[in-house]
């Protein structure tokens, strides 16, 4: 990677009391008030598990051992089985519950009971008084108490004695919303068994019970289960599509699924085009009576008013990942406040922790079943001014982040930043967010955001090598910039462009673009941003035609900025480059220590980076010459620097580069094998990047390594990997010498 200029930056239901029982059947209902009558099946060896259960191999290992360990007198009874709507809870605690009485475990017998605990209906919920009496039913009591008031006692009396009895039960509390629900229900003795299934985090509330949390399946399992629930066969990319559309959940890849067994001229292909597009996608996840929409209803009716709208906000968010920060301001709450919203909303399984603290992710049904929410309870002009609040904050915290790469002044911490680490925590955590950001900016006309957020976002894009959404939000940038007549902002696109292009290798690319930015600057007279994209440009063209066309654009860049400014820097350090790359390594390493001296003094952590490394370079050249172990030793020195300083600001390229010229110093010295280590560590990052031109000159000096210790043989799978990486690059030196070691194998 090139050391050239930083990216410009612009700041710029049952009614009625009747009682029914069927006798020698499964199912028992018996109510004595205008609520709807519980549902309570018996679990036996005949009984069929419901649902088609594909995966959760870990959780049913989980699941039967807390139903066959040893308890306390005090805890380890009760485990609550908690997840998203649709995620799968109940077929999954039948399956365990119904391995368990196959088993033998459970002699005393087992029961499910539904408490309708999310129905968006009040009176279907069910609550302990009704279950009392069909519970003792299912457990095989025929004499009930005819008063209901003794239903309860006479249900523990029966527990009490099956616990004397060595006869331990199984109870499946279902759909359970709260703890009022179940806890009279709980016996005293710990030698029964209680499977609780919520949407809510009920185990605290619980005494001493042990929460199982249900994630999404993974891709093999999902795609898995849409194959058996169609009852055919499909293509491996058709299936891989279907299961991300439904984002893994199992509810929905069972409707999809079915969708495909009902209609056999549907292909899975088709299927996943019609569930492409995204505001038809709960639409299309229905069959007969089971839809993803409602089983997301019965939590969302649920909520108090205000969380219910706080969930509606949050999908506003560009990606299903959120910060606290971010969810504040959509909500438009305190963080404090909005920290107490998400952690009921994750009680309530509508909102998942994310991966770091403080941070939420919403699944995608979930965000489209809120989408639908807002779209319908919202007025426009609410949402748009809580978008409003979104974008300014990505875009003022994303310039203050970028600023911290190169330019950060000694004593002023930037807003939200107290380090550069935090910085770049920041970007590599809202990335998506950000990407998104550009174009949702752009689609609402704000162009100033639009061009604010491309700008400074696609320094930290550039060095973490996301080429595409760098290309991706310039362009976006470009058209802001022009459509508000802000010429200069389309002079820094056209700058950022050029250095993209550069890294990326697409030099004659890059030429073009740093021209054009060239010409804006000047046209627009901006002395100090012509210097910029001159030294772009002249980085550019020592890369496409080699160092004397790098020359001119060089000096007309330090003549315009003189000596003083903290830009020549950047000028000092293109010049080092220069007059190494042709031979002058004293005067290189003069003129890239000067660059260093400014660079430091201002802070400017990645071009620092590059300086070390292209320093470490020039002495490890000199030291090749002279033998001089001294310049040896400030080789290694500075190239370690330099790997540290690009980890800062994650400039995985130039990190990589870095480690590929430490490990050609170490091989100078008798510590091979920490030489070997530098080398991998680099290809580790290349090939993480897809860079094929890193990836083959690493490979051939690990091949070369090999050849020069005698070791002929295992160097030529290295040489020849280098050999194919390499071919569509110009580099004729490298070529010549793996082809000369390469020829005793051929």
């Amino acid at each position: 990677m090139s050391s050239t200029g930083n990216q410009v930056t612009l700041n710029g239901r049952t009614s009625g009391n009747s009682s029914l029982y069927q006798a020698g059947r499964d199912l028992y209902v018996n109510t004595g008030s205008n609520l709807a009558p519980p549902t309570v099946i018996p679990i036996t060896k005949s009984s069929s598990s419901r649902g088609c259960l594909v995966g959760r191999g870990a959780e049913i290992e989980a699941i039967s051992s807390q139903l066959q360990k040893e308890v306390e007198l005090t805890d380890g009874s009760i485990l609550v089985l908690s997840g998203l709507g649709g995620i799968g809870k109940t077929a999954l605690a039948m399956h365990a519950a119904h391995l368990a009485i196959t088993q033998g475990s459970f002699p005393g017998g087992a029961i499910m009971i539904d408490f309708r605990g999310y129905e968006a209906e009040s009176d279907l919920c069910v609550y302990p008084q009704q279950v009392y009496s069909p519970a003792l039913k299912a457990l095989g009591v025929d004499e009930i108490d005819p008063v209901p008031e003794n239903h309860g006692p006479q249900f523990h009396a029966e527990l009490n004695r099956r616990a004397d009895n060595n006869s331990p039960t199984l109870f499946l509390l279902d759909n359970v919303r709260d703890a009022e629900q179940v806890l009279p229900l709980l016996s005293i003795s710990n030698l029964h068994r209680v499977i609780v299934t919520s949407r809510n985090s009920l185990a605290p509330l619980l005494p001493g019970a042990t929460n199982l949390r249900l994630d999404v399946l993974s891709q093999e399992d999902a795609t898995e289960l849409i194959e058996s629930k169609a009852n055919r066969e499909a293509s491996s990319t058709e299936l891989d599509e279907l299961a991300t559309l439904c984002d893994r959940l199992p509810l929905a890849l069972s409707i999809v699924g079915s969708i495909l067994a009902s209609d056999p001229q549907l292909s899975a292909g088709d299927l996943a085009r019609e569930l492409s597009q995204e505001e038809e996608r709960l639409e299309g996840l229905e069959y007969e009576n089971v839809a993803v929409r409602a089983a997301f209803q019965r939590s969302y009716a649920r909520l108090r008013d205000f969380d219910a709208q706080a969930f509606r906000s949050l999908s506003l968010n560009p990606s299903s990942d959120i910060s606290v920060e971010a969810a504040a301001l959509l909500i438009g709450v305190s963080n404090l406040k909005a920290k107490r919203i998400l952690r009921h909303l994750l009680n309530c399984h509508l909102v998942e922790s994310g991966n770091s603290p403080d941070r939420w992710t919403m699944h995608d049904l979930v965000r489209l079943y809120a989408t639908e929410q807002a779209e319908s309870a919202d007025r426009e002009e609410v949402r748009h001014e809580a978008r409003m609040r979104l974008l300014e904050y990505y875009a003022r915290q994303s310039s203050n982040a970028t600023e911290w790469i190169n330019r950060h002044p000694k004593g002023s911490p930037h807003e939200g930043f107290s380090s550069r680490d935090s910085a770049m925590e920041w970007f590599a955590a809202e990335a998506a967010n950000l990407i998104a950001s550009v174009r949702i900016a752009d689609s609402l006309g704000e162009h100033d955001i639009t061009t604010d957020l491309a700008t400074s976002l696609v320094g930290y894009l550039d060095n973490v090598a996301d080429y595409a959404s760098c290309l991706s939000i310039l362009f976006v940038g470009i058209e802001a910039g022009k459509k508000s007549k802000n010429q200069l902002s389309v002079a820094a696109a056209y700058n950022n462009l050029g250095i993209v292009y550069t890294s990326m290798r697409k030099y004659r690319d890059a030429v073009r673009w740093l021209n054009k930015a060239v010409a804006l600057f000047r046209a627009l007279g901006e002395p100090a941003e012509e210097a910029r994209s001159l030294i772009n440009l002249s980085g550019a063209l020592r890369m496409m035609l080699g160092v004397e066309a790098s020359v001119d654009p060089l000096l007309r860049a330090m003549e315009i900025r003189g000596g003083e400014a903290g830009s020549a820097g950047f000028g000092l350090t293109n010049l080092g480059i220069a007059l190494r790359e042709s031979g002058r390594l004293q005067e290189a390493k003069s003129t890239l220590l000067k660059a260093l001296e400014v660079h430091s003094r201002n802070g400017a952590r990645n071009a620092q980076a590059s300086t070390l490394t292209q320093l470490g370079t020039t002495l490890l050249q000199i030291a090749q010459q002279s033998h001089s172990s001294r310049d040896l030793r400030d080789s290694i020195r500075y190239l370690q620097e330099g790997i540290i300083a690009y980890g800062d600001v994650k400039d995985r390229t130039g990190e990589g580069e870095a480690l590929l010229n430490y490990g050609n110093a170490l091989l100078l010295t008798s510590y091979k094998e920490k030489a070997l280590e530098g080398y991998r560590h680099a290809l580790r990052i290349f090939r993480d990047i897809g860079d094929d031109h890193g990836q083959g000159l690493v490979v051939g000096a690990m091949g070369l390594m090999l050849a020069q210790q005698g070791d002929s043989e295992g160097a030529q799978p290295y040489l020849t990997e280098a050999q194919l990486l390499l071919a569509p690059f110009h580099e004729p030196e490298k070529k010549m010498m793996i082809a000369k070691y390469l020829k005793p194998a051929n």
